[in-house]
């Protein structure tokens, strides 16, 4: 049986999110057979029950790892959740040679064979390279001049080769001797430490994009205008990144609905967004011309000009 090791990592907070994230992927790969190895310590009984019935009618199994988050106390996190480090723990509680790790602000579009079965190499992971940071920040982190920096919310990864280089321990050293704060966190760690030994995937594995039609030119300067076609048209995964998410009522990703979809097939289908007062429903019901016209016009301007 060909089992599929899948990672994800949530604190209770976010396991409303979580479990669309599994939704997703387990309707979207419902021949496939999966182990979901969850790190989490806080996950509430109510929780982790609704999340059992999620999986239940599919050939999945689900394993909490337990582990000492005092590890991660003396980290400076900032705003963000402890959580966003758990991944770091993977080469240290799970035994297997190969996994796809998942953010959990993810949906799963398609069925993900053709990215789990990629050949590694002697890559520590595949990823979808970040168009964000700048080389200059990269050469902060210590990173040599030609390596490229990855976003680390979609990692295939060769987990045998982070377990016979001791990679944990490479992980926290780094991020105690860093001399400024990581603005990326754990993304940084694992670019800082990679510096560059990663496999390049299409952006369609990982389509991070929130608005294709005003950040193509960016895009343009890391993907081809095909591989950005068939990101925008056909991705097989959709990450939402940014701190406004698809839960959220003032949220206006172009792919928003999709999350909506698999939460409505979910025990969490009752949710309803806590920012939906009446104040941003007026604000969003306002025409755009109004209420950002610098945002229209510049979108009005690059219509033509898609990638």
């Amino acid at each position: 049986m060909n089992v599929k090791n899948i990672v994800l990592s949530s604190d209770n907070n976010y396991a409303q999110h979580l479990g669309v994230t599994i939704m997703s992927l387990l309707k979207n790969n419902s021949n496939e057979t999966f182990k979901l190895f969850i790190f989490g310590n806080d996950i509430s009984e109510l929780n982790k029950r609704y999340l059992s019935k999620i999986i239940e009618p599919f050939r999945c199994e689900m394993e909490y790892i337990n582990f000492d988050s005092k590890i991660f106390e003396n980290m400076n996190i900032g705003r963000l959740s402890i959580a966003t480090y758990f991944r770091l723990l993977m080469p240290v509680h799970i035994n297997v040679d190969k996994l796809l790790y998942l953010d959990v602000d993810i949906i799963v579009n398609k069925p993900i064979n053709e990215l789990y079965d990629i050949d590694l190499k002697n890559h520590y992971v595949a990823a979808v390279e970040d168009v964000w940071t700048s080389k200059e920040y990269c050469n902060k982190l210590g990173m040599d001049s030609d390596a490229k920096y990855f976003n680390s919310g979609v990692l295939l990864v060769n987990l045998k080769k982070w377990k016979e280089e001791n990679l944990f321990n490479k992980f926290i050293e780094y991020q105690k001797n860093s001399t400024f704060l990581l603005e990326a966190h754990d993304q940084d760690i694992l670019n800082a430490i990679f510096n560059g030994n990663w496999k390049r995937l299409p952006l369609k594995f990982n389509q991070y994009g929130k608005n294709p039609d005003l950040e193509c030119k960016k895009f343009l300067n890391f993907f081809t205008s095909e591989e950005i076609l068939e990101a925008q048209k056909d991705p097989i995964i959709i990450h939402y990144i940014g701190g406004r998410k698809p839960w959220h009522y003032r949220n206006e990703h172009i792919k928003k609905e999709l999350y909506w979809k698999y939460l409505m097939l979910t025990p969490y289908k009752d949710y309803k967004p806590k920012d939906k007062t009446i104040r941003n429903i007026i604000s969003k019901n306002t025409p755009k011309i109004i209420r950002n016209p610098k945002r229209y016009f510049r979108s009005i301007l690059l219509k033509n000009n898609k990638c």
